[in-house]
């Protein structure tokens, strides 16, 4: 059977906080509003591609000790698990079958744009959900539980406030 789901890809950098936890979320909220039969997602990173061609040095946020840590408490109570999640560079296949690119920032966004010009009508900002071109900012690199929470409460709040702006320019 051929799966007929419209494809919903966050993407950030390496594919380990960000993308992830967007990925985590939306999932949830297909879920919790019955639209699984419709929808799916996944992320993926720019890093590991010709734009950022070093690889992701650890497979997901759980290597990254003092980033986790920090993130734990948020993430937790999210009910985010991302232990499992695996980090993977986006590819040409994903990117067809997407359809829509959610960018993190601005240098995300410009490196699919670089990667997929044929794709570029696909390819929005997270915070376009909310009528802004807002960067979520990296969490690598940002010490603090208080910054590590607002960064993914954030991202929860533009996904789960405005799922139905998400749902419209999918569709």
């Amino acid at each position: 059977m051929i799966n007929n789901k419209k494809l919903i890809v966050p993407v950030c950098r390496g594919n380990i906080a960000r993308s992830a936890v967007a990925e985590a979320l939306i999932k949830k909220e297909i879920k919790i509003r019955g639209l699984s039969d419709k929808y799916e997602t996944l992320s993926r990173g720019v890093q590991g591609t010709v734009v950022d061609p070093q690889p992701v040095k650890f497979p997901n946020i759980t290597y990254y000790k003092e980033l986790y840590a920090d993130s734990k408490p948020t993430l937790e109570k999210l009910e985010i698990n991302l232990s499992k999640h695996i980090s993977k560079p986006i590819d040409n296949e994903i990117a067809q079958k997407a359809s829509i690119l959610l960018a993190v920032d601005k240098k995300t966004q410009q490196a699919l744009s670089t990667l997929f010009p044929e794709q570029k009508n696909k390819i929005h900002m997270l915070s376009e959900l909310i009528g802004e071109g807002k960067e979520i900012i990296d969490p690598e690199g940002v010490s603090g539980m208080e910054k590590q929470e607002k960064i993914f409460t954030e991202i929860k709040n533009i996904i789960v406030n405005r799922f139905s702006k998400l749902i419209e320019l999918v569709d």
